[in-house]
């Protein structure tokens, strides 16, 4: 059973506030009784479960500048002091 003080040393972990730790009792144990279900489940095929893909089945890569206006992207973009490139701002 999930304990208040290991709740609140979660939160210490983690650097959040719990104004009520033990709401979090109940998600937690049932968090855990979900992996100790999943460790319960026996795997024990020897098939492969995934596709596997030869590396000439892969296509090849080729580097293609992107131009427009017979002009780099690059050097349509805004450049601020010391050549590094201004951003729009987040919002």
């Amino acid at each position: 059973m999930v304990e208040r003080k290991e709740i609140e040393h979660l939160g210490d972990l983690v650097k959040v506030e719990l104004k009520a730790p033990e709401r979090y009792i109940k998600q937690v144990e049932q968090i855990l009784n979900y992996f100790n279900r999943l460790d319960e489940v026996e795997f024990d095929s020897e098939k492969i479960l995934r596709r596997e893909i030869t590396v000439n089945a892969l296509r090849e890569d080729k580097h293609e500048p992107f131009v427009s206006d017979d002009k780099p992207l690059i050097e349509k973009l805004k450049k601020d002091q010391n050549n590094f490139i201004r951003a729009p701002k987040m919002v």
